[in-house]
């Protein structure tokens, strides 16, 4: 079952224009929050990650990109082929399989079949974006710690 938990919404109108604006930038942040986590526990077992590759709709909507970018303080980099990923993988795999020698591993195919269009960089680290970020961080892993207590408490009673 997966659960999750809203803070700080006001109780009004939940169809207003207005609102279903911040629920929609509030619902981008959490995934970027949540990717933010996977990112900082890896990077604790010895990862170095400081990119996204990112492809499918996400790659074209310029607010989830900036987000994920100012809040997992990674590069993201959007390939030219954004729609079909899975195919152009095929294609890579297919390449290298055939035998045909023209491409000695997935790594040499992959370098000359895709291409990158375009780089987004995150806020520097003294930044107001940056500043907010790091706090609304902190709240989100304090939700996350409480929302695992609260469901500890549950499954005792």
């Amino acid at each position: 079952m997966t659960s999750g938990m809203i803070c700080g919404l006001e109780l009004s109108d939940g169809t207003s224009v207005d609102n279903l604006a911040i629920s929609y930038l509030a619902t981008i942040q959490a995934i970027a929050y949540g990717t933010r986590h996977i990112i900082e526990e890896m990077n604790k077992k010895g990862f170095r990650i400081n990119s996204i590759f990112i492809t499918g709709g996400s790659a074209q909507n310029s607010v989830f990109v900036r987000e994920h970018a100012d809040i997992c303080k990674c590069k993201i980099v959007i390939p030219v082929e954004v729609n079909n990923a899975v195919l152009l993988g095929a294609a890579v795999l297919g390449a290298v399989a055939s035998g045909s020698n023209r491409f000695q591993s997935i790594f040499q195919a992959m370098s000359h079949m895709n291409k990158v269009k375009e780089v987004i960089e995150p806020e520097g680290p003294s930044s107001d974006v940056t500043r907010y970020h790091n706090a609304k961080y902190t709240v989100y892993t304090k939700m996350y710690q409480h929302q695992r207590e609260y469901r500890a408490l549950m499954q005792a009673s």
